[in-house]
């Protein structure tokens, strides 16, 4: 059986996993005390790298924008620091989703997406005395296409504790998504997101080695990161270990059961594998959860090469629900309409998902709402 139209899911930076690991470790903070939790995990990698390092530039800054008003409390001044990030006269930053940076590589640079942007107000905030730092929120995810990619882009915000209170600074103000729940993520755990994020960047830029190296290190770090086995199982699948792959996504799995991405990308090693059974069981589990309408296509084309084109044409609705501005959904019905013999209508879809993929090219479809307010790469 072939499909149509398959695509693999990269699921980048902010959602910590829901259950805890057989090792459990201290929470750290800061780079004294994630150096020993390095140690504890017995990591000696020339690729581990901390996302919250400073450099004395970043540092003057810090205090030029905020470091002067001591007699202030500290959530003013590190409203004042946010500020000042988002002042474009005063301080220009270019957003590049695929570009996860440390702090002080993004300060330098004045580039990079979300978590970059984000590490950056947590390093520069640190440097003046004021413990910050990073916050993972649950709020629906966001995904892109990336030729046979679906990119899904979770979120991150920067969190400080006054009086048993937790203020979150939200790099990502255009947003008006409300977050379901949030979860205070230590320098481990933000140093595991920094190399998955990194892998699924080396996944996007065809770069299996690399990838392979950032997500082994991300699992290490974090062994409860279900991110970074998705995107091990990516990378994995990608270099030719569809073995390792499916190991990797349940895994996935076994940290949070049901997960759509682990779920689909299982699906389509199970279709590479001529495991056709297995891969519909895999993406109707998909579907029953959260879904993209890329997993929902890839169901419809199963659906339509068994003859149920009825059932293909549910899933295809639901695609269009999530999405209408897909030009994939309107390939499935192009696809549908040729199934039952209906040209007219095969054309019609064609036309829509040619129309669609053009103002994508050419930069007519709505800008995404990044950085200036930001979500994780």
């Amino acid at each position: 059986m072939k499909l149509m139209r398959w695509f693999a899911v990269v699921v980048l930076a902010g959602s910590v996993a829901g259950c805890a690991t057989a090792v459990t470790y201290e929470a750290r903070f800061g780079a004294d005390q994630w150096r020993m939790g390095i140690a504890e995990r017995g990591i000696d990698s020339p690729d581990l790298v901390y996302p919250f390092a400073t450099s004395p530039e970043m540092e003057a800054w810090a205090r030029e924008v905020a470091g002067r008003y001591v007699g202030m409390g500290p959530v003013t001044r590190l409203k004042l620091l946010q500020q000042s990030m988002f002042d474009r006269d005063a301080f220009t930053f270019a957003y590049d989703e695929t570009r996860t940076l440390t702090a002080a590589e993004a300060f330098e640079q004045r580039r990079g997406n979300c978590l970059a942007f984000t590490s950056l107000f947590v390093a520069a905030s640190r440097s003046l005395g004021l413990r910050t730092f990073l916050v993972s929120v649950r709020r629906p995810p966001e995904y892109t296409r990336d030729e046979d990619l679906v990119v899904v882009n979770r979120h991150v915000v920067a969190g400080f504790i006054e009086g048993g209170h937790l203020h979150l600074f939200d790099f990502y103000v255009l947003s008006r998504v409300p977050y379901f729940q949030h979860e205070v993520v230590d320098d481990i755990m933000a140093t595991a997101m920094y190399h998955n994020n990194l892998g699924g960047a080396a996944i996007r830029h065809d770069e299996p080695e690399l990838a392979l190296r950032h997500l082994e290190l991300a699992v290490r770090l974090a062994p409860d990161l279900e991110q970074g086995w998705i995107n091990l199982g990516v990378a994995r699948s990608r270099s030719g270990d569809l073995d390792g792959a499916l190991d990797a996504y349940q895994r996935a799995l076994v940290i949070q059961p049901g997960h759509p991405s682990a779920l689909t990308n299982m699906a389509y090693v199970y279709q590479q594998m001529g495991r056709d059974e297995e891969a519909r069981n895999a993406l109707v589990a998909a579907a029953s959860s959260q879904s993209t309408p890329f997993s929902l296509v890839a169901l419809a084309d199963l659906e339509m090469a068994r003859g149920d084109l009825h059932r293909a044409e549910r899933y295809l609705r639901r695609a269009r629900r999530i999405d209408r501005e897909e030009p994939a959904v309107y390939e499935g019905f192009a696809r549908l309409a040729d199934y039952r013999s209906d040209s007219q209508n095969a054309v019609r879809f064609r036309r829509r998902a040619e129309v669609l993929r053009a103002a994508s090219s050419t930069g007519s479809s709505p800008i995404p709402p990044r950085l200036e307010s930001s979500s994780s790469s």
